[in-house]
Formats: structure tokens, C-alpha cells, sequence
């Protein structure tokens, strides 16, 4: 097995940014650092490729030299957490907007062109019809943001029936139904995935169906193993290991059918694990590191 390095491999991503909570975070492990200039240098310490960029924080980023740090230390800008809610109310939804523009041209000029959001696989108040077609409208209200300042979004689905099964409606928890939201939205190629192996697994999606995206829809990849004795219907959403853990999820042929698809883009750990949370920030970071490392070996010619 030969690995694969150098630019032309997928890239790994240091997130540090906050834990879910208004539905606009990057993907997470556990610890949160609102200091730019340390996550950078942690992720310079610790070899990864890229880190994802908080601008909620309230940290104050000086763009310039943002610009600078990132260039002193090779990282790559790889996403940021989108700024406005599309499950809230009208009023906050337009009252955000503004807030969304002014950080995707802060991010262009970082050379950050990727937000993330994921989309909550239910709801209690709307059904299926009604929110797809609201999301749909708040998304064709992003595009031209998204075309001004050329960064394109990534929609996270959630997989397991577990966060399903005891909701009044359900919502959008599948590749297709992200494509047909984005295809409803006319964001095709601004609009793509953020595809958690989990979400893939569990939501019961195959290789074929990475075979069948076309590659503009790959945006970003988080890893992670499920844990055993379970299957697609009960494995839990909020209980993961590292990736290569268990050996529950197929993260060896979930990375190939990425690579000759030919996806090079930012690679994450999302672990979701109380183990990872409880360590020292420094262990934790090279841990999700050396974790990321492995998988990446899977990659081969």
C-alpha cells in the first residue's frame, strides 16, 4: 500500500470552534479554543494542513494578519461556521444576513471560500413540505452572497433514525434529499456536502452512492467509527469513537471511493467522544491527529 502525500491529498483540518449548539458550528472534539493565533499554532505543532475559522467567537480577527499567520505557518483557511440560522424565525434569519455577508468577505480575504451548516433531520412545528420549501427559499436568499464573494456551503444531513424516531415530522436526512434541496435552491455548485461517514453509513447510502455525486458536491469530510452492537436504526448519533476504533463504520472504503472520485479537499475528526473531551487540549489535538493520519493511509494509487 503505497500513501499518498503531499498537495495533491486530501487535507487535514484542525476544528477548534465551538460545540453545536445554534446549529452553525464546523464539527467538533470536544474542546473549543477562541484564540486564533493558538490554533493556529497548535496545528502548526501538530502537522495538520488547515483549521476551521470561528468568526462568532469574539475574537476580534484582524484580518491582515490572519492573512500573515496563515501564511507563516502554511495552514490552509479551510471553512467557517455559517452566521445565520436557516430553522429560526424570518426576522432572524434577515437580521443575520448582513452579519453572513460581512464574514464571507472577510473569509474570501483569507481565502476561506467554504461555510457549514448542517440541517436538522426533523422538526415539531413544520411538516416535511413546508420547511423544505422555507429552507429552500433562505438558501436561494444566500446565493448571491455566495456568488459575490465566491464561497460555496456546505449542508450536513444526519443519518440514524435514533434523533427521528420520536419527532412529529422528519426532514431532510439523506444525500438525496440534500441534493434535491440544493437543486430546489439553484445553488448547484455553491451548494454541497459536509459528509460525516457516520451520516453516510447510517443513513443507509453505499459506495454507489459516492460514485453517482458529482464531485462539486463534496465539500468536506468528517471521520469517526460507530460503536458496536448496533445497527442503522438504534447505533446512537451522540456516542462515536475515533475513526478505526471499532471497525463499525467503513471508513477504509468511504476514503477510497472519495480519492478516485477525486476529492482533495479538507479532511476532519468528529468524534463525539467523552474520552477525547476529558484530555488535555494538547492530547487531544494529537490524538484526533495521529487518528487522521492512519486513515489517510488507507489512500493509496
Amino acid at each position: 500500500m503505497k500513501t499518498l502525500i503531499g498537495k495533491f491529498v486530501m487535507y487535514t483540518v484542525l476544528n477548534l470552534t465551538a460545540p453545536i449548539a445554534n446549529l452553525n458550528h464546523c464539527g467538533h472534539i470536544g474542546h473549543t479554543v477562541n484564540d486564533f493565533e493558538k490554533i493556529c499554532y497548535l496545528a502548526h505543532k501538530y502537522q495538520f494542513e488547515g483549521i476551521n475559522i470561528d468568526f462568532n467567537a469574539g475574537n476580534n480577527l484582524n484580518i491582515s494578519a490572519c492573512k500573515q499567520l496563515l501564511k507563516q505557518l502554511n495552514l490552509k483557511p479551510a471553512s467557517f461556521g455559517i452566521s445565520v440560522n436557516l430553522f429560526g424565525s424570518q426576522k432572524e434569519f434577515e437580521e443575520n444576513l448582513p452579519l453572513f455577508e460581512l464574514q464571507a468577505k472577510e473569509a474570501q480575504e483569507i481565502g476561506c471560500n467554504l461555510t457549514l451548516c448542517y440541517l436538522p433531520p426533523f422538526s415539531n412545528d413544520r411538516n416535511f413540505n413546508d420547511l423544505f420549501i422555507q429552507t429552500s427559499d433562505r438558501l436561494g436568499k444566500l446565493k448571491p452572497i455566495l456568488q459575490k464573494y465566491d464561497i460555496k456551503i456546505g449542508l450536513e444531513f444526519i443519518g440514524p433514525t435514533e434523533t427521528r424516531r420520536s419527532t412529529k415530522y422528519d426532514f431532510i436526512h439523506t444525500i438525496d434529499g440534500t441534493r434535491a434541496l440544493i437543486a430546489s435552491a439553484g445553488l448547484y455548485g455553491y451548494g454541497g456536502l459536509k459528509l460525516d461517514v457516520h451520516h453516510w453509513q447510517n443513513s443507509g447510502a453505499g459506495i454507489l452512492d459516492i460514485h453517482h455525486l458529482d464531485l462539486e458536491y463534496i465539500l468536506y469530510v468528517e471521520l469517526n467509527d460507530g460503536l458496536p452492537g448496533y445497527d442503522m436504526f438504534n447505533i446512537p448519533e451522540f456516542e462515536r469513537e475515533l475513526p478505526l476504533t471499532t471497525g463499525v463504520t467503513k471508513i477504509k472504503d468511504f476514503l477510497q471511493a472519495l480519492y478516485q472520485k477525486g476529492y482533495r479537499g479538507p479532511v476532519a475528526v468528529e468524534p463525539w467522544n467523552q474520552k477525547i473531551k476529558n484530555m488535555p487540549l494538547e492530547e487531544a489535538v494529537k490524538t484526533v491527529k495521529q487518528s487522521l493520519d492512519r486513515c489517510l493511509c488507507f489512500i493509496k494509487e
